[in-house]
């Protein structure tokens, strides 16, 4: 008789016809043994769970990080070029730009604040594998014809 394979409830096995009175010995899991089990599976696909979500949580961090970057690089451009070089509003491109998701956008926006002073505002706008709303970084500055705020 081939010996059974897999999980064999535990009870005993006769090697002869019914009404022998020689046993095999006890085979299978006892129920400690299946509980335990149980548990280190339960305590394994928490740790798989929690390292999953943490991916995810890196990935959006990364890319929020990156767009803070591109925001303030044409920020600061646009604050070094001056009141008399501001550029008009629309997209505006950045080498960083590629690293986010496909389908992200960077947008600038000059509006006049006041008679010698324009409010400047840059966007990042980009959408995460996987979630449903897009993600928007903004920035903005103000810059005066003159050295200063009044």
């Amino acid at each position: 008789m081939a010996a059974p394979r897999g999980f064999i409830p535990l009870e005993a096995r006769s090697t002869r016809a019914a009404g022998a009175r020689r046993a095999l010995p006890l085979t299978g899991f006892t129920l400690i043994e299946v509980i335990v089990s149980i548990f280190i599976l339960g305590i394994l696909l928490m740790l798989l769970q929690s390292v999953i979500q943490s991916s995810v949580l890196v990935r959006t961090s990364k890319n929020e990080s990156i767009a803070l970057s591109i925001a303030r690089n044409e920020i600061e451009s646009v604050r070094a070029g001056g009141y008399t070089a501001l550029p008009v509003s629309g997209p505006f491109s950045d080498s960083l730009l590629s690293t986010l998701p496909p389908a992200a956008t960077a947008t600038l926006t000059v509006s006049a604040y006041n008679a010698k002073t324009a409010h400047v505002t840059a966007s990042v706008v980009w959408q995460d594998a996987g979630a449903r709303a897009s993600s928007t970084v903004s920035l903005s500055t103000l810059i005066t014809q003159t050295g200063g705020l009044p």
